[in-house]
């Protein structure tokens, strides 16, 4: 039974690890350009071409509304995007990105791509594809003790 339980520890603390390990580097890059990763994510998960609905943008992005409006309020403040009231509901905006925002999120992508190909060159497909089925159970688990409270 203890060996089980050290088997659980060691899975939370490797994801923690890992997480905080990419966390770091995605904070690092975002600093050098004067901004933070999660403004960084937010520019991404903003579709380029036709914008994105505010109230997508959450969900999106594992977001509280009320940390997503101060994300939203410092993007808009500082030049990287604009709200444009919907034309069939007045009330719904899409968040849409300005020429800055454009460069910034063109930017983001390089990076996070990048990022994966790296990962790629460096782990076989198929211990990728078992990767990401593990974290998908992994999930599934999380979510499903979640949901028992």
């Amino acid at each position: 039974m203890d060996n089980n339980k050290e088997k659980t520890e060691n899975v939370d603390l490797i994801l923690k690890q890992t997480w905080l390990a990419v966390s770091k580097m995605y904070t690092e890059l975002a600093q050098e350009h004067d901004s933070t990763a999660v403004q960084a994510l937010t520019l991404l998960k903003i579709d380029p071409k036709e914008g994105t609905r505010s109230t997508n943008l959450g969900p999106k992005m594992a977001i509280e509304p009320t940390s997503l409006t101060r994300i939203i309020k410092l993007l808009e403040d500082n030049g990287y995007i604009y709200k444009e009231k919907t034309t069939t509901d007045k009330r719904e905006v899409i968040i849409k990105l300005t020429d800055k925002g454009l460069s910034s999120r063109n930017m983001s992508k390089e990076v996070v791509v990048n990022f994966n190909k790296k990962v790629m060159e460096k782990i076989a497909p198929d211990k990728l594809e078992t990767f990401k089925e593990v974290m998908t159970e992994i999930m599934k688990i999380a979510t499903d003790l979640n949901n028992r409270k």
